[in-house]
């Protein structure tokens, strides 16, 4: 069974491209498997785990696709005790893709936005609510995006693992390599054209406005002067980590 596992961090085009996979129904159906709200469910044990990721992430001709950010990855450590990449390998021949973005600052400011509105994809429906700026927390977006994409280039190393480097920048006139690159990890053919996306790019004119207004506190205040600023998130993670006396998770993402 062959499958692929696309390495990123939110707001990477990841939703763009895996759209354009999952169009030919023959590369697996990428989406973040590793994540409880996509599964359904939240299994205990990782061979339910492993039995409801492929599940859900293939296809009829028995070709998977996962989405992993290091948060993932580190939610099934946690939930089930092992690595699911080092164990789904162990049977699979799974090829990897590391998808960064060039523009590390615009990606944080999307990031921040969606986090606020919870508008991950153009098909979610807008309540009309304003996110308000906040230095602080495109400032903790961009550590985190940039700690992210450290994360995966540390666990490719340190594993010795090949895997085909993608910039999103790079892809937006003609995603066809990206769709070419899959295709051959998976060994089924590539489409001859590009497949129809049904998702919108969502950068605005508010990006460019934050973007410029980031910079100029930036230079003003520093560039961690909102690291210590966010408040513990109140999560159920959180909550159990209370309990057991764990120390709690700042990450807001």
């Amino acid at each position: 069974m062959k499958g692929v596992a696309v390495l990123t961090e939110g707001r990477s085009g990841s939703n763009w491209l895996g759209s354009l996979t999952n169009a030919t129904g023959v590369m697996g159906r990428s989406a973040e498997w590793l994540k409880s709200a996509y599964l359904g469910s939240e299994p205990r044990a990782y061979a339910a785990l492993e039995e409801a990721v492929m599940r859900k992430s293939s296809t009829e001709n028995g070709r998977f696709a996962v989405k992993v950010f290091p948060r993932h990855l580190i939610w099934s450590k946690e939930k089930c005790g092992k690595d699911f990449l080092l164990e789904i390998r162990q049977d699979k021949d799974l090829g990897f893709i590391l998808l960064e973005r060039r523009d590390r600052l615009r990606q944080a400011i999307s990031f921040y936005r969606a986090s606020v509105s919870r508008l991950w994809t153009s098909r979610e429906q807008d309540s009309g609510s304003v996110v308000p700026y906040s230095f602080a927390g495109i400032s903790q977006a961009f550590f985190q995006i940039e700690q992210s994409y450290a994360f995966w280039r540390a666990y490719l190393n340190l594993s010795e693992l090949p895997y085909r480097r993608f910039v999103y920048e790079d892809l937006l006139a003609d995603p066809q390599p990206y769709l070419d690159a899959v295709a051959e990890l998976l060994d089924v053919p590539a489409p001859a054209t590009v497949p129809v996306s049904q998702l919108r790019i969502q950068r605005d004119d508010v990006t460019e406005e934050w973007a410029r207004r980031f910079r100029q506190e930036a230079g003003h205040k520093g560039a961690i002067e909102a690291i210590g600023d966010a408040p513990v998130p109140r999560t159920l993670d959180n909550l159990a980590r209370f309990a057991t006396k764990r120390p709690l998770n700042r990450r807001r993402f």
